[in-house]
């Protein structure tokens, strides 16, 4: 359980790598770099969330557990996505 939790957070960096790199040589659009970066957030989020509730599970049932975190990461994900989409492009200046 703990390795697919670091694999999560491990694919959050790659994504948040991935998203500054190519954000930094302008190949993509602002839609797709604000897609990168939610999903590079809510990846590093969800396993810190649900490693804490595999510390807690002794006190909640386990399908309350990650239905509560799977819940929190994709609102968590929509709302940093709507944000991210709206933002000003940047002046190449």
């Amino acid at each position: 359980m703990l390795t697919l939790l670091m694999v999560a957070g491990v694919m959050g960096m790659v994504s948040a790598t991935t998203a500054l790199w190519v954000h930094g040589r302008r190949m993509l659009h602002q839609r797709i770099f604000a897609l990168l970066v939610s999903f590079t957030v809510t990846a590093i989020l969800f396993s810190l969330i649900a490693w804490a509730a595999v510390v807690i599970v002794a006190i909640a049932p386990l399908s309350l557990t990650w239905l509560l975190v799977g819940t929190l990461a994709l609102l968590f994900a929509l709302r940093l996505y709507r944000e991210l989409r709206d933002l000003p492009a940047a002046d190449p200046g």
